[in-house]
C-alpha cells in the first residue's frame, strides 16, 4: 500500500475490551483533501476507529500510518501492545485534531483562551502568533464576537463552532469529527455542518463519523459503513447509496432516512 499521498492510514486494525471485539480487522486511508464519512449503527466502531488513530485508544493489533509516518509499538508488561515511542506519539497527534460529541471546552476559559490553550501549552508555540491565528478562526466559524465569553453563555451550536476552531488552531494534516451535531438541539446542527462543509471546500482532509445522511451524500468523497467491527461498504457516495452491495446498509438507510 502506498503512503505517499495518504494522510492517514490504518492496517488490519483490531480492538477488543475484554471480550468485546469492535474492530475486527480494519483498513482504510485517507488521501489529503479527502473526506470521508463513517456511518454505522450504535456499537459498530466507528467513534473506537477514530480514537484508535488519534492513540486515544491503542489497538490490539495492526499499522497506523500519519503523513506515512507509522506509529512504533511494543509489547507492554501485561502482553498488550503499547506505543514504543511517546514522543513520536505527541508529534503524530499534534498532526490531528479531534472535535467531539461534547464539545470539552474549559467552563474556567473564555472562548479564544480555550482556542489558544493547546498551541500555546501543549506545542509551545509563540502566544502572540497563537493569538492571532485563534480570532482568526472563530471569525472563520462565525463566532468572532465571542471572543471574551465563556462557554456557559454560548449556545450548543457556537460551543461546537469554537471546538472546530480549537481543532484548527493546531493546523492539523487531518481532521476527526466524532458525532459533532449528536449533541445539538436540531435547530442547530445546520450551523456546525455549514462549518463542515466550508472545511471540505477548502480542502481539508477530513474523516467524519456521523448520522447526517445529507451530508455524506453532498459532501464526501467516500462514505464507510462499519457493521460489527467490519468495512461492510466503501465508495463513493453515489455508489454506495445508490448501489449498495449489502442488505445491511439498505435496512440502516431506510431507518436513517
Amino acid at each position: 500500500m502506498t503512503t505517499s499521498r495518504q494522510a492517514v492510514s490504518v492496517e488490519n486494525l483490531h480492538k477488543s475490551f475484554g471480550t468485546n471485539k469492535v474492530l475486527r480487522g480494519i483498513s482504510l486511508s485517507a488521501s489529503k483533501g479527502e473526506v470521508i464519512s463513517v456511518l454505522g449503527s450504535s456499537g459498530s466502531g466507528k467513534s473506537t476507529l477514530l480514537r484508535c488513530i488519534n492513540l486515544l485508544e491503542i489497538p490490539n493489533s495492526g499499522v497506523i500510518r500519519v503523513a506515512g509516518e507509522e506509529v512504533e509499538m511494543k509489547t507492554g508488561r501485561r502482553g498488550g501492545s503499547m506505543p514504543a515511542n511517546m514522543r513520536q506519539v505527541e508529534r503524530i497527534r499534534s498532526r490531528l485534531a479531534m472535535v467531539f460529541q461534547q464539545f470539552n471546552l474549559w467552563a474556567h476559559m473564555t472562548i479564544l483562551e480555550n482556542v489558544m490553550e493547546a498551541p500555546v501549552h501543549v506545542l509551545r508555540q509563540d502566544k502572540v502568533e497563537v493569538r492571532k491565528r485563534a480570532i482568526s478562526y472563530l471569525e472563520k466559524v462565525g463566532i468572532g464576537d465571542k471572543l471574551d465569553a465563556y462557554p456557559i453563555h454560548l449556545s450548543g451550536g457556537q460551543q461546537q463552532r469554537a471546538a472546530i476552531a480549537r481543532a484548527l488552531c493546531v493546523e492539523p494534516e487531518v481532521m476527526l469529527f466524532d458525532e459533532p451535531t449528536s449533541a445539538l438541539d436540531p435547530e442547530l446542527v445546520g450551523e456546525v455542518l455549514q462549518v463542515m462543509r466550508d472545511l471540505a471546500e477548502e480542502g481539508r482532509t477530513m474523516i467524519v463519523v456521523t448520522h447526517e445522511m445529507g451530508f455524506a451524500r453532498e459532501v464526501s468523497s467516500r462514505v464507510i459503513f462499519l457493521d460489527q467491527g467490519l468495512i461492510i461498504e466503501d465508495g463513493s457516495p453515489d455508489d454506495v447509496f445508490n448501489t449498495p452491495k449489502t442488505e445491511r446498509f439498505k435496512t440502516f438507510v431506510a431507518a436513517m432516512m
